[in-house]
């Protein structure tokens, strides 16, 4: 019985015309043959598994060809033969990464002063050549500089960055580019004929994308697949295998968010789940999708050449882009970055997920502000003080409400007393007169909810990030805008130059008067104290409200709070 060998050996090129996708070294590499202007040294570089190791393999048999040096070589002479089995003497392959020291690198100083057994050239194919020392890398520099004439030196890595410059300096070096999606289809329906085993093209077309660009994992991967597709190709079993989400279901999802459809996103979430697909791959996935959208809708000419991506899907994307403005599209990528961002704070991307598609979807447009923080979000779960019932006294109709700060830290109605009114069941200490400087404050603390909600119509991530704030103090035309210690990174997001410039307007605009904003940390040295009147507290709510736990309980499922005699 024959030994199986794996698809990646077993069709790996042979000579210069079976490499694809790297048709200019392949050019030069030839162009130096036939000129007889062979360097005596090359530098490969590029991602992995995209033919370096193997196109120095060829180039080492195309110079030691019996009929050679030849672009050409026979693949039967002795030299050849032995260069594909692996057991020539004078191709020395060299592993750098387990061979990177000093000690090696004198033993191939002095084996290099050594004449060939029987072969015209002594090529040394050093792969993941960066991984070598630097002590390594100047004992080999003399050698490099001038070595024998009957030696060659082909060099292979994935990170030139990381090679000295003096070694790059005495090397010819050949970039080599990841594989378009189209040219690994082709090679890959090619092996599967070759193989007679039968394979989809939407199999195909998801091994292909995958493998990122890389020629060798595709054929690995294909390796993999070969017992599960044998007989028909199924594709569910491909996706299963691959731990990847089908194309046709992320487009199932971008016509749902096309066409407005949130109960149906949200039951395509649920049943990924359900499956143990892996939500944030979705997500991940989905993003890409958008970006391929908008290219659809802004260059259609050129999209088929930008994206890679089946033909199938081009067509259904260039077709959804007419029905959904771009704006749309950016919104649904600023909320799907954020989800994920949020997500790693949460250790989970199906609640994030499932909230960016509610605000994006939700035909009411009531949910789309962004989510406040903890001590705003009390406007929404306070317990009401008609409910409680206790140390307030209750509004008469005739009474004239005075307008008070949007503060709910604080639990007493102000009335105004009118002549022949009782006193209050509990004693009301007086509101201390508002400074001047804090007239701008009070008049931007109840339309902060404006501010958000305008700025997420044109900028969603933005106010995503402000919703982690809000207005402390006024000084002058000075807003003073808090965050709390765990929310630096928001802080430092939103006083950028630019985003900076756009907040103040879009508060001026809400307040209409110019106004300069500044950003600070709450409780730092710079924070002012909150302009908040002095008032009796209710402690025990406040107790509920600043509980962290509760807040996220509320956030996620909804709710209110109720007094235990409710």
């Amino acid at each position: 019985m024959m030994s199986y060998q794996a698809l990646a050996l077993k069709y790996r090129p042979k000579n210069f015309d079976e490499f694809i996708g790297q048709n200019y070294v392949v050019k030069a590499l030839k162009n130096a043959i036939k000129s007889g202007r062979v360097h005596h040294a090359y530098l490969f570089s590029g991602p992995r598994g995209i033919g370096k190791t193997s196109m120095a393999r060829v180039l080492a048999k195309s110079l030691n060809c019996e009929k050679g040096p030849t672009v050409n070589p026979c693949g039967k002479c002795v030299s050849c033969s032995e260069i594909e089995k692996g057991n020539s003497l004078d191709i020395i392959e060299i592993d750098a990464a387990s061979n990177r020291g000093i000690d090696e690198i004198r033993t191939l100083r002095e084996n290099v002063k050594l004449m060939t057994s029987h072969a015209r050239f002594k090529i040394y194919i050093i792969d993941e050549v960066h991984m070598l020392t630097q002590e390594a890398f100047n004992a080999l520099l003399k050698t490099l500089e001038e070595p024998p004439s009957h030696v060659k030196f082909i060099f292979a890595t994935t990170h030139p960055h990381k090679v000295l410059p003096t070694i790059l300096s005495r090397c010819q070096n050949f970039q080599f580019n990841l594989l378009p999606l189209e040219k690994i289809v082709d090679k890959l329906k090619k092996i599967a004929k070759a193989e007679k085993f039968k394979i989809d093209d939407n199999t195909v077309y998801t091994i292909a994308r995958a493998c990122g660009g890389s020629i060798r994992d595709a054929e690995s991967l294909l390796d993999q697949l070969v017992p599960v597709i044998l007989e028909e190709g199924q594709v569910k079993d491909v996706f299963s295998f691959l731990g990847i989400i089908e194309e046709t279901t992320v487009n199932k999802m971008v016509s749902f968010l096309v066409e407005g459809k949130l109960p149906e996103a949200l039951n395509l979430i649920g049943s990924l789940a359900g499956e143990g697909k892996d939500l944030s791959i979705f997500t991940d996935t989905l993003i890409e999708h958008l970006r391929h959208l908008l290219l659809a809708g802004v260059n259609e000419s050129n999209f088929s050449r930008l994206v890679d991506i089946s033909p199938d899907s081009k067509d259904f994307l260039i077709k959804s882009s007419k029905d959904i403005p771009l704006k749309e599209v950016l919104k649904a990528v600023d909320l799907l970055i954020e989800a994920k961002d949020l997500s790693r704070r949460l250790n989970t991307i199906r609640i994030p997920l499932e909230l960016a598609m509610v605000k994006l979807l939700n035909k009411n447009n009531n949910l789309s502000e962004p989510v406040p923080r903890g001590e705003e979000r009390k406007n929404h779960h306070k317990i009401s003080s008609r409910d409680s019932g206790k140390n307030v006294n209750p509004k008469k109709k005739d009474e004239k409400a005075v307008v008070e700060p949007d503060d709910n830290d604080y639990d007493i109605d102000l009335t105004e007393k009118s002549d022949g009114q009782k006193e209050p069941d509990c004693p009301v200490k007086e509101e201390e007169p508002i400074a001047a400087d804090d007239v701008l404050y009070l008049s931007l603390n109840p339309k902060w909810q404006d501010v958000l909600s305008n700025m997420q119509n044109e900028r969603a991530a933005l106010a995503s990030h402000l919703a982690f704030a809000k207005p402390v103090s006024s000084k002058g035309n000075l807003i003073i805008i808090g965050f709390l210690p765990r929310d630096k990174f928001h802080k430092e997001i939103a006083e950028s130059t630019k985003n900076s410039t756009f907040i103040r307007d879009s508060i001026s605009k809400v307040l209409g008067k110019d106004i300069r904003v500044k950003f600070v940390i709450e409780g730092s040295v710079d924070a002012p104290a909150q302009n908040t009147p002095k008032k009796k507290k209710k402690l025990q709510r406040d107790e509920i409200n600043d509980n962290q736990f509760v807040n996220d309980v509320l956030e996620t499922f909804g709710g209110d709070f109720y007094s235990e005699n409710d």
